[in-house]
């Protein structure tokens, strides 16, 4: 996992790229193709048409997914109340004369403001909707009756070497 990722998001393989082929040989020589750069089997899927298991093989971190979310609502709701303080002690100090006049209701309102704004951002971020496009993709594909290859990563630098593999199908996160 790269070191930016771990400060949010709660999952091993927050990167996936994904490409459709319109056979299994070539979704498995897609898949070949990935491991022979040193993406380790485990990490890639194929979701065949018609494939029951679909949901299982693009989304595989349920788990990790619950973790993104605590993870980012406690540090976003955290952030966003330390900043409202500061911003409310500001206020309270040099600002307008009604902060100044009443200063507890100042910290009360601003601070509650900012931490409720930083948790409607963490759900934004944490739903992870840049998923979306790939999973609604991948649903496409398999009701065509065409193959999808997933590739699970645990870096951009994995997700870099990923791209390499795959051609123009190629859908990244």
């Amino acid at each position: 996992m790269s070191e930016h990722d771990g400060a949010v998001f709660g999952e091993n393989y927050s990167h996936k790229i994904s490409a459709e082929f319109d056979s299994q040989v070539a979704a498995e020589r897609g898949a070949e193709s990935l491991e022979s750069l040193g993406i380790p089997l485990a990490q890639i899927r194929i979701v065949q048409p018609n494939d029951p298991n679909m949901a299982k093989k693009v989304e595989p971190e349920t788990h990790g997914v619950a973790r993104s979310l605590i993870k980012a609502h406690v540090r976003f709701g955290v952030i966003g109340l330390v900043v409202g303080l500061a911003v409310a002690g500001l206020l309270v100090t040099v600002g307008p004369a009604l902060t100044r006049s009443s200063p507890v209701m100042t910290f009360i309102a601003v601070s509650f403001l900012f931490a409720v704004l930083a948790l409607l951002l963490a759900g934004a971020v944490a739903m992870r909707p840049d998923h979306d496009v790939l999973i609604e993709k991948a649903r496409t594909a398999k009701n065509e009756g065409r193959w999808t290859v997933v590739a699970h990563c645990d870096s951009l630098d994995q997700q870099k070497l990923a791209k390499t593999a795959m051609d123009d199908s190629i859908q990244t996160l």
